[in-house]
């Protein structure tokens, strides 16, 4: 009866340890898939059968709802790769929220070199406007004083006839 029980025991134990190794080799696994991914992933469409979706991204959002949004359009094939393709991008930090033309033939690090670069170009284009105006408050004879100092070292005033 103890030789029995002590087989048992050992038996159990060892199909504990089989069963741990297996999850821990199989999470270890699937966890290299997903950081291998998040830096590999392929477009969702080959070059040439992409197609284009227009996308209008909250001002308030967050990796989790991008990337249930990008997947719901077809722009990506998982919402959590995509958060972490998000989190592991340069372009974070220029992401914001807005509507965009995006394709299917593009990767995940394509979209947001696209959607940071839209919103540099916009805040260059709101930048000019403030430029300009400031340039046109200056009345025309300040500025002829100005440039006809800069060599010599004191302000001269100039008349126009």
């Amino acid at each position: 009866m103890f030789l029995t029980l002590s087989v048992l025991d050992v038996v159990f134990r060892i199909a504990i340890w089989v069963i741990i190794i297996y999850f821990v080799i199989k999470g270890a696994t699937r966890c290299y898939n997903l950081g291998y991914r998040v830096f590999t992933e392929e477009p969702m469409a080959s070059e040439g059968y992409g197609r284009e979706v227009v996308v209008e991204i909250p001002v308030d959002f967050n990796a989790r709802e991008l990337g249930e949004l990008f997947e719901s359009k077809g722009l990506s094939r998982d919402s959590i790769l995509f958060a972490l393709q998000y989190y592991a991008s340069e372009y974070r930090e220029g992401v914001k929220g807005g509507t965009y033309t995006l394709s299917t033939e593009m990767t995940a690090e394509e979209m947001f070199e696209r959607i940071s670069a839209e919103n540099e170009v916009k805040e260059i284009e709101e930048e000019e406007p403030e430029i300009l105006e400031d340039a046109e408050a200056v009345p025309d004879s300040e500025l002829e004083a100005t440039e006809g100092a800069e060599g010599a070292g004191e302000l001269t005033e100039t008349v126009n006839p």
